[in-house]
């Protein structure tokens, strides 16, 4: 009985639909506005021991979802390759370790080329502890990291390797096209399915995947540094980051490579995959979408509403997102003490699931204790937003990172101000993009990052100036419903789904 080939093989890592959140969300519903198309995914996740099970109710149209684990070393024997095609492969990624820093994505595109003239089946031993990778690792050491300690580096470079194997091994449906929502392994995987199919690729980058990448690093406690970290400077990353950065880069540089078409949700990032090596001809903006109706009808219209202040309730503030660091909650924590001390009659919510990053969780819980804000701060976990969007005053948002937060879109539909740190997409979403939207008014305040004083005085000037919120809440609602309906989302990516899958074979 032949395979099946579907119309669209999503290339996914660590989301949809087993983790909710704003880019499984996006997923849901591109799958379930298509329902003409087929759609299968492949899913990298870290481990097995991590249960996987479905936060969403998938539609008809999505069937047969693969798992991947990058850190699960699966002893079953692979087919080997022949020991030439086994020498240049080991070559090929001999040269790749020794172009770090180098503008180009160095040995691994002859190491991707490598396998696919090869069938791309490698042993896991052979890649990781046999002779030649030892003989490899021992040169790498030797001239690029002899301060370090070896047994350290040796654990390093074993849990760097593991996930490409796992990856290059892994079993790929067969698609009319293939479209990866990061670069990183997921995209690493949708080159090798690309160039194994012969179909095209694409590739949407909420958030520019490298960049978030090092932020994680630079945070890490599961990478090792060196035991006299104390005495660098703190900026500099250690020697061991470095390497899980190089590795993410030339991932992205590869990606971009090969990808049809390049795609990203607003100008600032597309700059920056250009300057990832993405070739500008094949990089588009395409702004997320919401469905208006969903939210449109949670508060009344601002401009029926002579002051919409209610002197007998208290000001609602909320933070909708996971609690995890790079949304960085305890800047909304610290920014809501600093404003209790000019508004006492607040209530604030930080409305998400708690379960991604439990220790960072636990850590905002004793903030909020240790601050004296257990009564003004109420953690919802995770519930139906809609419940609170219908009462919000004002929505507050402190990523370190984003693409275009789709809780400023649904907050923007339910005619919320919004507080915003100056990351992604957020300044667009508040101020404008181009002139026509700039002319209907700001829907919000711009903060700095990481700066809990600007976030409460966003917060203050808001929530103290009726007239202000009013035609915050008024631009709000016009500057969605002109410029970011779901409707125009899912056309532009079905045009592109159709123009791929007519396609005779892979782009170069």
């Amino acid at each position: 009985m032949a395979e099946k080939t579907y119309d669209v093989c999503l290339i996914l890592e660590g989301t949809y639909p087993y983790v909710p959140g704003g880019v499984s969300t996006w997923v849901h519903h591109l799958i379930k506005s298509m329902p003409e198309l087929s759609f299968t995914s492949v899913c990298i996740r870290a481990t097995a021991k991590e249960k996987a099970e479905y936060r969403y109710q998938v539609p008809d149209n999505f069937v047969d979802p693969r798992l991947v684990y990058l850190h699960d070393h699966d002893t079953q024997k692979t087919a080997k390759m022949s020991k030439k095609n086994r020498a240049e492969l080991m070559e090929n990624i001999r040269l790749w370790h020794h172009s770090a820093g180098k503008a180009d994505s160095g040995g691994i595109l002859d190491l991707v080329h490598a396998l696919d003239r090869s069938g791309g089946q490698l042993d896991v031993k052979d890649m990781v502890f046999g002779r030649t990778p030892w003989n490899i690792m021992l040169e790498l050491y030797n001239t690029k990291h002899p301060d370090v300690s070896f047994l350290d580096y040796f654990w390093t470079y074993r849990f760097t390797h593991l996930p490409m194997c796992n990856v290059i091994n892994a079993s790929l449906p067969k698609a009319r096209v293939y479209h990866t929502i990061c670069t990183g392994f997921a995209g690493l995987m949708a080159v090798l399915a690309s160039l194994r199919m012969n179909r095209p690729m694409l590739l949407t980058e909420h958030g520019i995947y490298t960049k978030e990448r090092k932020i994680e690093v630079a945070q890490s406690k599961w990478i090792h540094t060196e035991q006299d970290e104390r005495l660098r400077i703190e900026r500099d990353l250690g020697t061991f980051q470095n390497l899980w950065i190089h590795i993410f880069e030339t991932l992205s540089r590869l990606t971009y490579a090969h990808a049809h078409r390049v795609i990203t949700l607003f100008e600032g990032n597309r700059k920056m995959q250009i300057l990832g090596g993405s070739d500008p001809e094949r990089t588009e903006v395409i702004p997320n979408g919401i469905t208006i109706s969903r939210y449109e009808n949670l508060k009344p219209r601002a401009e029926t509403i002579v002051d919409e202040r209610r002197a007998e309730g208290p000001f609602e503030i909320g933070f909708v997102g996971r609690v995890v660091p790079i949304k960085d909650v305890k800047t909304f924590i610290r920014a809501i003490k600093i404003v209790t001390q000019e508004v006492r009659n607040i209530q604030a919510y930080i409305i998400g699931p708690e379960d991604e990053s439990e220790e960072y969780a636990r850590e905002c819980h004793e903030l909020v204790h240790m601050l004296g804000l257990d009564k003004t701060i109420i953690f919802t976990g995770k519930v139906n937003v809609n419940d609170y969007y219908a009462k919000l005053d004002l929505l507050v948002l402190t990523s370190v990172s984003e693409a275009q937060p789709l809780v400023i879109l649904e907050a923007n539909c339910a005619g919320i101000p919004v507080v915003a740190s100056d990351v992604g997409a957020c300044s667009e979403l508040l101020h404008g993009r181009t002139p026509e939207d700039e002319a209907l008014g700001p829907s919000g305040y711009i903060t700095r990052p990481a700066e809990p004083m600007d976030t409460a005085q966003g917060i203050l000037t808001i929530l103290l100036n009726p007239e202000l919120r009013r035609a915050m809440s008024i631009s709000a609602r016009e500057r969605v419903t002109r410029f970011y309906t779901e409707a125009d989302l899912i056309n532009k990516y079905r045009a592109l789904y159709n123009e791929c899958m007519a396609l005779p074979g892979r782009m170069a």
